[in-house]
């Protein structure tokens, strides 16, 4: 995490941005709905999911808002963009976003039923 970031709060920039995190860790997806239903973060490359006990003090220093444990943190960084986008996302519209590509997922690959039996661990996980 850098110390020059831009907080996103615009539902249509936090679609964009996770559009951008699904696009990315989509072949990974499996894996990524697993650590979350243990409320770990993932990411790949330039985009990453993060939950409190994934950042140091270092990286909750460098936040202008506090990481508490009802919310995860959602980071776009270079070369996708210049300034790093950040985005604090509560439990339910975080889950809502896995909900929506799941179910995507699903419709272009009925076989991957897994997938719902790991959306649905990380719906009791998050208290949802």
């Amino acid at each position: 995490m850098t110390e020059n970031f831009e907080v996103l709060t615009l539902k249509s920039e936090i679609d964009q941005l996770m559009q951008t995190y699904f696009s990315v860790i989509n072949s990974k997806l499996s894996k990524a709905l697993k650590l979350f239903a243990n409320k770990e973060g993932f990411g790949r490359e330039i985009v990453f999911v993060s939950f409190q006990s994934d950042l140091d003090d270092y990286d909750m220093a460098q936040l202008s808002l506090p990481l508490d444990d009802k919310h995860v943190l959602v980071e776009l960084g270079a070369p996708a963009v210049e300034v790093d986008q950040i985005a604090y996302l509560d439990f339910e519209t975080f889950y809502s976003y896995l909900d929506r590509n799941v179910k995507t997922e699903i419709e272009k690959n009925p076989d991957d039923s897994e997938l719902l039996d790991l959306l649905e661990k990380v719906k009791q996980t998050l208290n949802i």
